[in-house]
């Protein structure tokens, strides 16, 4: 297990160098917003993506797919679980989104980059990570630091709510992205309606899987 580890660690430190942390759009041309979100059944991964327009937040597209997991489960290492899918679900896509959104860390991450800057760099798209939880560094104010460089933002969206934390991928900026999600938050979901709807039919189609095998 050791060596596996440390031989993603190794592949994961290599695709956050190619990670650009800077904003490569106007936030103004943004029409579409994609996200993504995983449930577990069993052995099984289930993967759902919605697209929604960036201003209504309306779903103009939903797509699900459930496959073999390429591999347990690795505390830090949902990019090789669960990027496989997540990829396979972009490739089907009718409608372009111009910013992806996603559930883990982008470079908030130990090995400089987590699942969005996995997907950011592969798709070389503008992708925010966004996290239930901070797997490594301080935070100070509302910056995320790491060896004192800021790497991501922590938000409050919700009342009485524990934070978010939000970390770029790829191609986008630290303030970028935490003002794109702040903006897709709709009261009374604590996640950013995108992230929100995809967790929702993720979780649905997980559900129906285990009681209809």
């Amino acid at each position: 297990m050791a060596f596996r580890t440390a031989r993603l660690a190794q592949t994961l430190n290599k695709i956050s160098q190619q990670a650009v942390i800077e904003d490569s759009f106007d936030p103004k041309d943004i029409k579409f917003i994609g996200a993504f979100d995983c449930s577990i059944i069993d052995r099984k991964l289930v993967c759902s993506v919605v697209v929604v327009d960036a201003k209504t937040m309306e779903v103009v597209e939903r797509q699900t797919i459930t496959r073999d997991s390429p591999m347990p489960y690795i505390p830090g290492y949902s990019a090789f679980r669960e990027g496989p899918l997540i990829l396979e679900l972009y490739y089907a896509l009718e409608h372009e989104p111009e910013v992806l959104m996603v559930d883990g860390e982008g470079i908030a991450h130990p090995d400089g980059g987590g699942l969005a800057t996995y997907i950011g760099v592969e798709l070389a798209k503008p992708t925010i990570g966004i996290s239930k939880d901070l797997l490594i560094g301080t935070v100070e104010g509302d910056d995320i630091m790491i060896d004192g460089k800021k790497v991501g933002k922590q938000i409050r969206t919700k009342e009485h709510a524990k934070p978010l934390f939000v970390s770029p991928g790829n191609m986008i900026s630290i303030e970028t992205a935490t003002a794109i999600t702040m903006g897709c938050v709709r009261p009374p979901h604590k996640l950013p309606e995108p992230l929100h709807i995809a967790h929702r039919i993720a979780d649905k189609a997980a559900e129906i899987a285990r009681t209809h095998p």
